[in-house]
């Protein structure tokens, strides 16, 4: 006998993180994520696999271990721990005994890369005018040292760039910049410190040989507004530098081919603002230099990596993965396609694509052996949040086994429910639009919310998803979309919404809620609308152009245009969204604002948001909050100290308990009463 998911069984789940697969392919290696509700703690150890038995043996003992790094040789395992909070680079020998800490600055130390030598890595760290930060023992000296203004001054921001903080990492040093660093495993050799000015250096990549560096580093007058990210490749031997990109674009994630022949990298040239679609390039490389980019691959049906949505996975690397079949013409990537992630295969000679997986799941990372017969993937669908699968490739296709049944426990014990899939078409674009219903237990017709994704350059897909979960055990149905707008469907699609948020997107919305309705599995007369980031804006938007919801949850929402070009941490970018600033044309930010609708609300509205959160400041909800109270309307407003935008995903364990409680009880206090 099964019962309804509660609140409190996320604490239960565990999720992984990261995967790589050893050089033979023989075993899987993992981020293992779980968490210590005792100490409101995410506890993260690295895990191996063995590939044919499936045992599974523990390499590290956290707390909280990650980025695993298997050197060429298949001798250490590189990976990132941290020490009085801050991330240290740490190598585990297979051979055998405790790891080993390569790193002791004061400041965070990046995701490590091996050169082919298996005898040094590259790490990001910040530097102060291109001097390596003190070590901990140093940085604690200096901080006792100093001078009574010096120790009460500190908290003081002197600030000079308009991109002065960022939500989840929080304020950003206007002197400081990531700068790549060679370090070794002979702890007599000295860091060498590889790139150099006043700039970010991030995402480095290295040539089989060893000679040639590929990174990412943004070099215009003014980067914040000139967000334009180039790739640059550094020769070793003759110390000079060559920017490949022409510095109108934003690219990335540099990737040598095994034979060395070619340098991959990922980009756009912001053609459609944020809403460009990524696609891929290549750079022959001859005499230590990298020739003119060519396209490669430019999907025009879905999108690069894996824009899944859900509440059990923190957003994960921005930097995106390559695989390569073992002759070198196919190429693989992570395929974000209509509600789906899978892995897509591009014939280069042929200039076709194929997905080498299929059905609902959202594969969100992978790793390929030496001989690139063997992966290693990470996979979630509507039967788990997230598993560790092994596959074969045998010339044709990618066989997926499973080799992880992490929740097993929790998940025999709680009732889940499949979504259902539906299409619809809403004018004037009339494009088929994907949606999904979840279905309580029971006699309907069912109460029903409608969930509205974040973004809007994202997309629902229909996986494990707690939120819906939770709310459908509680007898309410729920309905989800990817309208206008969403990724996975091409940039035409993605881009029709630009300067235009509250139109075409708002009509799918509802369209998608009228489509499920007509099943008569629900109840038009109890329907509620929740959301968060974008989706707390549509919300916003919905119950201030419709009273046909009797309840409503605006999460970590936008509600004023006008000030949150000022607030927030990219807000200053707004105008690559409307095509002005607020004091050129204040009515075109007015316009846009759900705020300016407030006198039309009159759902009884929840607001969540947290105090941290520097995407979508807490100043919006306070704004809202104030304006219905003020008109006497029924609202409530949850804040959560010390969390970030990310509240729902990675937020502290209980606190993310807690948002779920208090959206269970509004939704059943306003429909279910």
């Amino acid at each position: 006998m099964t019962r309804s998911l509660v609140p409190e069984d996320l604490l239960r789940f565990a999720i992984p993180e990261e995967v790589e697969i050893s050089r033979d392919g023989r075993e899987l290696y993992y981020v293992h994520q779980t968490i210590n509700a005792d100490q409101n703690a995410y506890r993260r150890i690295i895990r191996a696999i063995d590939r044919e038995t499936k045992e599974a043996r523990d390499l590290t003992h956290g707390p909280n271990d990650r980025s695993p790094r298997i050197a060429p040789d298949g001798r250490h395992l590189a990976f990132l721990r941290p020490e009085d909070d801050i991330q240290q680079i740490w190598v585990l020998p297979f051979a055998g005994g405790e790891p080993q800490r390569l790193t002791d600055w004061s400041r965070d130390v990046g995701s490590p890369v091996w050169f082919p030598n298996s005898r040094h890595l590259i790490v990001e760290v910040e530097l102060d005018k291109e001097t390596l930060p003190p070590s901990r023992s140093e940085a604690k000296r200096r901080d006792d040292a100093a001078s009574p203004e010096e120790k009460f001054t500190q908290d003081v921001r002197y600030i000079t760039r308009a991109f002065y903080r960022l939500d989840t990492v929080g304020y950003l040093h206007s002197d400081r910049y990531r700068h790549l660093v060679k370090i070794s495993l002979d702890p007599a050799e000295p860091p060498e410190i590889l790139t150099r000015g006043p700039y970010h250096h991030s995402q480095a990549a290295i040539h089989p040989d060893g000679t040639l560096l590929a990174y990412q580093s943004n070099r215009q007058d003014d980067p914040d507004r000139h967000p334009y990210d180039d790739i640059y490749v550094l020769n070793s031997a003759t110390g000079e530098e060559q920017p490949v990109t022409d510095g109108h674009g934003s690219y990335g994630s540099p990737q040598f081919s095994p034979d060395g022949r070619w340098l991959y990298f990922f980009g756009h040239d912001y053609a459609h603002g944020f809403y460009t679609q990524t696609k891929l390039y290549r750079a022959a490389l001859a005499d230590g230099k990298a020739g003119r980019p060519q396209l490669v691959w430019d999907p025009d049906d879905g999108d690069f990596g894996a824009e899944g949505l859900d509440d059990m996975h923190a957003h994960g690397p921005s930097r995106l993965a390559l695989g390569f079949s073992p002759d070198e013409t196919r190429l693989y990537a992570m395929f974000s396609i209509r509600g789906s992630v899978q892995i897509a295969e591009w014939d280069i000679a042929q200039q076709t694509r194929r997905l080498m997986t299929q059905g609902e799941r959202v594969i969100y990372g992978f790793s390929q052996d030496y001989g690139r017969s063997r992966w290693a993937l990470l996979q979630a669908d509507a039967d788990a949040p997230g598993d560790v699968y092994s596959a074969e490739w045998d010339g044709q296709h990618l066989n997926l086994r499973r080799s992880t049944e992490l929740n097993h426990d929790v998940l025999t014990e709680v009732s889940l429910f499949r979504p259902q899939h539906f299409t619809f078409q809403t004018e004037p674009l009339g494009e088929p639009i994907d949606g999904w219903f979840l279905v309580p237990p029971g006699p309907g017709p069912h109460p029903l919310a409608l969930e509205i994704h974040g973004g809007p350059m994202a997309m629902y897909a229909p996986t494990f998803f707690f939120e819906f979960q939770m709310l459908v055990g509680a007898g309410i149905g729920v309905v989800f979309t990817n309208p206008h707008g969403s990724r996975g469907y091409g940039e035409a699609f993605c881009a029709s919404i630009k300067g235009a948020w509250g139109g075409q997107d708002f009509r799918d919305i509802m369209g998608g809620l009228d489509q499920a309705l007509k099943t008569k599995l629900f109840d038009p007369e109890r329907l509620a609308v929740l959301g968060g980031s974008y989706g707390g804006f549509m919300t916003n938007w919905a119950i201030g152009h419709t009273d046909r919801f009797k309840a409503a949850v605006t999460m970590r929402s936008v509600v004023d245009e006008f000030s949150y070009f000022g607030t927030a941490d990219l807000g200053y970018m707004d105008d690559w969204e409307w095509g002005t600033v607020p004091w050129q044309n204040p009515d075109r930010y007015l316009d846009a604002s759900p705020l300016m609708s407030v006198a039309k609300m009159h759902t009884p509205l929840l607001i969540i948001h947290s105090e941290e959160d520097w995407r979508c400041p807490i100043s919006q909800a306070e704004e809202l909050f104030a304006a219905l109270k003020w008109l006497g309307r029924e609202v409530a407003f949850a804040r959560f100290p010390g969390e970030s935008h990310e509240l729902s995903r990675s937020g502290k364990p209980w606190h993310r308990v807690k948002r779920l409680a208090l959206i269970r009880q509004w939704m059943v206090d306003h429909l279910m009463a």
